[in-house]
């Protein structure tokens, strides 16, 4: 039983917990509307950009949740000039993505063998600036141990998804399947704009009316905790993002064709890493109540206090997982079919899904790194990984594997960053007395 003293500790855990859950129900319901609605076709090509999407997303972000949270949390700034500094990074990072965006989007379209995707690509930009502010609300609204704010809209982005998806998606997917690709990159501009608005009402009770400048210590500060944190990120991003285009290669040199792969990759993507990555809610929303505590308790070198509550945490996560696991191991083609209508991937289900299990500590385990200081570390981590796991995506294409190549790829990268982040963070607390 896990015991803790701290009562907004667990009411944060409880919040978290529940609108994560509400959330994911309302979003299933939103997978089930989008996937009928869009098609397979749609389906695939929207996942061959994604990891696109994923790698500028992860740059504009540029940790802010992390980085802002943290300093929000420690209250030696004020909290205006924390939120302007902030904005003035990301108003920089989010120009220098656009331009990236316009100059290369027809290369990238090239080279995942769909020119017309490029559309879809630069309507990205459009983005870019609100997921950036949301980002960095999320990450103070988070320091302040305020968890209701972005808690109400994850599940308020869902809902208007879902209320965009059945009125809009049907008119894009009657004209073709890029216009029906280029409608669901655009409407996370809306659901981004709700969730920036509801959190800022949220903010300006922490806020004075005073005028203040950017702060160049505040600068130096966040820069510090978030550029090690997003090269960490952008390892992963960067492989995401060249799974597809390293795939298509290999398999389209060893005979498959471009359709194939392109329908392939989405019922992996699209279909079967959404329907194992379910219980993942739980292990977020317990680690990203968990971080200002968990911080607090190695700072204050509270090291036995911080790897009991760590250690307890990763074994109830492990537990959840795996009796959400079973249930999808056991009934794979009725969860499919419930959720997406669809019956194919059991096969790749079955190969994964095991694997699954130790990635669903992965997110209490990058906190515990996160809280020692430790996070340069992780960068070394995803780079081994990356490096090992497309390896493995080659040489297993070259040798007759086929889209299997990406499903052993994918197994390993997930048992080497495990085992890595576990070795570091036992290593770490045996140095301590």
């Amino acid at each position: 039983m896990i015991k803790f003293k701290n009562n907004l500790l667990i009411k944060n855990i409880i919040i978290l917990l529940v609108s994560g859950a509400v959330a994911k129900v309302i979003g299933m319901v939103g997978k089930i509307i989008y996937t009928r609605a869009a098609g397979v076709s749609v389906v695939s090509l929207y996942t061959l950009i994604t990891p696109t999407f994923m790698l500028l997303i992860t740059i504009c972000q540029f940790s802010f949740q992390i980085s802002i949270s943290k300093l929000s949390a420690e209250n030696k700034y004020n909290n205006k000039k924390l939120l302007i500094t902030a904005y003035a990074i990301g108003f920089i990072i989010d120009i220098i993505i656009m331009m990236f965006i316009l100059m290369f989007s027809k290369t990238i379209a090239g080279l995942l063998h769909n020119k017309a995707l490029y559309k879809a690509i630069v309507a990205i930009i459009f983005i870019i600036p609100f997921i950036t502010i949301s980002s960095i609300q999320r990450g103070f609204l988070h320091g302040k141990e305020n968890m209701l704010p972005s808690s109400i809209t994850n599940i308020t982005e869902e809902i208007i998804k879902i209320i965009l998806i059945i009125i809009f998606l049907p008119l894009a997917v009657s004209k073709s399947n890029i216009h029906a690709v280029i409608s669901i990159v655009i409407f996370n501009i809306f659901t981004e704009i709700s969730s920036i608005l509801i959190m800022q009402k949220s903010i300006r009770k922490y806020v004075k009316k005073d005028k203040v400048s950017i702060n160049k210590k505040i600068m130096k500060d966040i820069v510090k905790i978030s550029l090690p944190t997003t090269l960490v990120r952008l390892i992963s991003s960067i492989g995401f993002f060249l799974e597809p285009i390293l795939l298509s290669y290999v398999l389209i040199k060893n005979g498959y064709s471009a359709n194939y792969i392109t329908l392939e990759y989405g019922i992996i993507n699209s279909y079967v890493v959404p329907v194992l990555s379910i219980p993942t809610f739980f292990s977020f929303s317990i680690a990203s109540a968990l971080l200002p505590n968990i911080t607090k308790l190695y700072a204050k070198k509270k090291y036995k206090d911080f790897n009991k509550k760590l250690m307890k945490l990763i074994m109830l996560s492990m537990f959840v997982g795996l009796m959400c696991l079973t249930l999808i191991l056991l009934f794979p083609d009725k969860i499919l079919e419930l959720i997406y209508g669809v019956s194919f991937g059991v096969n790749y289900i079955y190969l994964i899904g095991p694997f699954f299990l130790i990635l669903y500590i992965q997110p209490t385990l990058s906190v515990g790194i996160q809280a020692m200081g430790k996070t340069s570390k992780l960068f070394y981590v995803s780079l081994i990984s990356i490096i090992t796991k497309y390896l493995i995506l080659v040489l297993a294409g070259e040798n007759g594997y086929g889209m299997n190549s990406l499903v052993f790829s994918m197994i390993t990268g997930i048992i080497i960053t495990t085992s890595l982040v576990t070795f570091i963070i036992l290593k770490e607390l045996n140095k301590k007395p």
